[in-house]
């Protein structure tokens, strides 16, 4: 009935810094800010409460579904350089002239470690595994429409952020390129008859990545040339990201699929607010432009005693 996008969630030296912001995802001068269609490879104690996202999709009979969805997501450090990270959220899809339909996201957990960190090249790696629980959120055909799969499974991944501080042209230095890259292991594969319809409630293997984009607006001011900008000015990330998913394996009932987020984020010590416009890469993406929006919480600032240092550090 429907056909919705399983991109995003299907559907982050501070002391070089110019104000008091701490290592949330910080490499050297340059800070990795919270993407919204991939993951930032950072390991941190944060929350994103919530993640609001509208996009307009094409549905099998021919017309158009509203998807909106409030996304939950929160991270906590076990150890300085490793974490795990809980995400679900609750869809609504709405068609003209049918009910519509509505339940929570199946839930995702996901353990990261924080491998790498070179403060001279501004450069961050991390290794990761996500783990997709099945039947955790709606389940039945309207969790069918939801996209949210029958069969669990694992995706292990990687991420990185290089910050652009060395090269000899001073304003590129403000920016920063991260990305991700990761392969879906299903618990079940897809199986089909000659005709091509689905046997099982199996999936295929996929592929699964993106990029981002940002450039710095306080990495300028600091590390390049004071123009004398607001505070509030020097505190934005126009940011441009890109996440995709297609296919690795034989049969599949899935598509290529790519999304575009083009916005801005502003990052204090204790939260950031981002808001991106999205544009579907291709019919299978959505079917009109969308937007997204998240306000999240570093507790590393926010609690420095509590939530925001890790566990075995609580003793």
């Amino acid at each position: 009935m429907y056909r919705s996008i399983r991109i995003a969630a299907a559907i982050a030296g501070a002391a070089l810094l110019s104000s008091p912001v701490h290592a949330h995802g910080v490499a050297g001068a340059h800070q990795f800010v919270n993407t919204m269609l991939l993951d930032d490879p950072n390991v941190a104690d944060e929350a994103s409460l919530p993640t609001m996202t509208y996009l307009p999709l094409h549905n099998d009979g021919g017309g158009i579904t509203n998807q909106t969805t409030a996304g939950i997501e929160i991270d906590k450090r076990i150890t300085e350089n490793f974490g795990i990270g809980v995400n679900t959220g609750y869809t609504w899809l709405q068609t003209p002239g049918q009910k519509t339909a509505n339940g929570w996201q199946n839930l995702s957990v996901t353990a990261k470690y924080k491998a790498y960190v070179s403060a001279e090249h501004e450069f961050m790696m991390s290794v990761g595994v996500t783990r997709n629980f099945a039947r955790t959120g709606a389940n039945g055909t309207n969790g069918a429409n939801l996209g949210n799969a029958d069969s669990s499974s694992t995706t292990p991944t990687v991420y990185f952020g290089k910050g652009l501080g060395d090269l000899p042209i001073g304003p590129l230095r403000a920016f920063a390129v991260t990305g991700t890259l990761g392969y879906q292991l299903p618990d079940k594969r897809l199986k089909v008859d000659s005709d091509g319809s689905a046997l099982n409630n199996g999936l295929s293997a996929q592929w699964q990545g993106g990029l981002s984009l940002q450039y710095s607006m306080r990495y300028l001011q600091s590390q390049v040339k004071d123009l004398g900008l607001p505070e509030f000015v020097n505190k934005l990330t126009p940011l441009v990201e890109v996440a995709w998913s297609s296919p690795a394996s034989k049969p599949n009932n899935a598509s290529t699929q790519y999304l575009i987020g083009a916005g801005i984020a502003y990052t204090e010590s204790t939260y950031a607010v981002t808001v991106e416009a999205l544009f579907p890469g291709n019919r299978q993406s959505g079917a009109h432009m969308g937007i997204v929006a998240q306000f999240h919480l570093y507790f590393d600032d926010l609690l420095p005693n509590s939530l925001g240092k890790p566990i075995d550090k609580w003793w």
